[in-house]
């Protein structure tokens, strides 16, 4: 059995490295479309784009679509928990079976036909009634406490003058308009507010719209009273259903896909991050397209129109439908028993410690993937803002790190690229965690390509080592899982909790529990180069 698996077990983390990668003068990299290989691997290369271009036109959306259907950040979080979950058996038992049955290309068709009935599903769950009170008034008032302004909203019969206390049907929106406002300094709130302002403001801290507190106000003033239904029961069941189907056919199908591009390359593993480029490029143009059309075709700048971008997304599964049946696969060897040889290659100490990790990053990304354009939103981001910052996330922070993915692995080493992700991780939410306006954000996405390109890339190639002959696409779904099942799942469960009580303290929890999660993992490397364990 020991023969079975490669050196790397008994090695320093440079040196396996160095099986995967070969140098190359950067000129020559710089001139990859005039080689053989991109011409014979442009079907894989369509492949990516086409995936992870439909993707983006939707997964970076889904949560804030949530929201908008009613549902609240903790729920969102448990919602997004089970459905990472799920993907921890479907990941390896979809990749198992592609593996024993060598059917890579069917299953992948059987998977993004199904994407396509899930996408439409979820693009035609009804948005929730509001309940309508004819009786009550509402008025909208900008409302000064403890310096700060607020834009309120409130009923004018349910908040009388002179009540011991406030009804909770009192208030309806609230927004933190400005800290510290010059408009607030010696102002004493309305009488009216007096007793209650201390209860409506501890849940504004998060919705800061500067931007949009005096026009509501001169757009708001008084209106029939309405309340928008918190959770309800039909979009929650809706949206888990259809939602949770499109999750394991994505997450199946990425596995998959590094699978299949493993054998495309046979033994050129370094050229792995330029084929996988692809896909990120087709995640920056077509995020970017689908939040510029959500904009457009918006009624208003409360509420979003989706649709644009989940028809963007059954285009082009429909596209990449074609292009895999053109894929060239070389067909391995499958080993005798996939299950028992993959059982065997877990217990290893070192692989142990690997798939900590990569559940330690998916427990950060899930975080941060689930609540970054919720938390940009409350900001006051727009739609075309959410666009712009996903674009920024690809062109200028995965696609430079996958270029040249197979250098910073040489130099650095596997491990040592994923304790690089954990501090990348850190630095970027501390810096959403001290940010006001949302416009920060393009800059700050910068750091997605040490957060995440040159990581996944390390991912995908030590799999691709340490996985027996065969058996690429179950170890491919059980890291996958250990990312973004496990990992995931817990991340957003504790970023919802978080979330729900304040979203600004939320990043900055997640950034000091990023840094430590990388100062464990950076002890822990130093163990295994000093032999201590393998």
């Amino acid at each position: 059995m020991e023969n079975m698996f490669p050196e790397a077990m008994d090695i320093k983390d440079e040196s396996l490295s160095e099986r995967v990668v070969k140098e190359e003068p950067f000129c020559e990299r710089l001139k990859f479309w005039k080689g053989t290989d991109f011409k014979k691997l442009l079907p894989i290369k369509a492949h990516y784009l086409l995936i992870f271009g439909g993707s983006s036109a939707i997964y970076p959306y889904i949560y804030i679509y949530a929201k908008q259907l009613g549902m609240t950040a903790n729920v969102v979080g448990y919602i997004t928990s089970a459905m990472w979950c799920i993907t921890v058996l479907s990941r390896p038992l979809l990749g198992g079976l592609a593996d024993h049955f060598q059917k890579f290309k069917l299953v992948l068709i059987c998977i993004l036909v199904t994407s396509i009935i899930t996408d439409l599903g979820l693009s035609f769950i009804p948005m929730p009634k509001q309940e309508t009170n004819s009786s009550s008034t509402t008025n909208s008032s900008i409302i000064c406490h403890q310096n700060n302004s607020y834009y309120i909203q409130f009923r004018t019969d349910s908040c009388q003058t002179g009540f011991p206390d406030c009804p909770q049907s009192c208030f309806l929106s609230c927004s933190l308009c400005e800290t510290n406002s010059a408009d607030c300094i010696n102002d004493v709130p309305e009488s009216v507010f007096t007793r209650c302002i201390e209860k409506s403001t501890i849940n504004c801290a998060d919705d800061t719209a500067k931007n949009k507190c005096k026009t509501n106000l001169a757009d708001n003033s008084t209106d029939a009273g309405y309340s928008i239904v918190k959770n309800p029961p039909l979009q929650i069941a809706l949206f888990t259903t259809f939602a949770t189907i499109f999750f394991i056919c994505q997450t199946t199908a990425e596995s998959l896909s590094d699978a299949a591009c493993g054998k495309a390359l046979e033994d050129k593993m370094e050229l792995y991050g330029r084929q996988r480029m692809w896909g990120t490029v087709g995640w920056g143009i077509f995020s970017l397209m689908a939040g510029s059309l959500n904009h457009a075709f918006s009624a208003s700048d409360s509420v979003t129109n989706y649709r644009p971008g989940f028809y963007m997304s059954v285009a082009f599964y429909t596209l990449d439908v074609f292009v895999i049946s053109k894929l060239q696969l070389k067909q391995a060897k499958s080993t005798t028993n996939v299950f028992k040889d993959v059982g065997w290659l877990l217990l290893r100490p070192r692989i142990l410690f690997f798939i900590l990790q990569v559940t330690g990053i998916g427990m950060i990304r899930g975080i941060f993937t689930t609540y970054l354009l919720w938390y940009l939103e409350n900001l006051g981001a727009s739609a075309l803002l959410l666009g712009s910052i996903t674009s920024i996330q690809s062109f200028l922070g995965e696609v430079p790190f996958l270029f040249m993915s197979n250098w910073i692995i040489r130099k650095m080493g596997h491990l040592n690229v994923f304790t690089m992700s954990f501090v990348a991780h850190g630095v970027r939410f501390l810096a959403y965690a001290f940010i006001v306006n949302p416009w920060w954000g393009l800059l700050i996405e910068f750091l997605q390509g040490p957060s995440y390109g040159s990581f996944y890339a390390a991912l995908t190639t030590y799999v691709k080592l340490v996985a027996p002959k065969g058996a690429e696409a179950t170890v491919q779904g059980i890291s996958l899982a250990a990312l973004e099942g496990l990992g995931t799942a817990a991340g957003s469960l504790l970023g919802g909790f978080w979330m729900h009580n304040d979203g600004r303290q939320a990043f900055f929890q997640a950034g000091v529990l990023s840094i430590v999660f990388g100062m464990a993992t950076c002890i822990m490397n130093g163990l295994i180069m000093c032999k201590l364990v393998k």
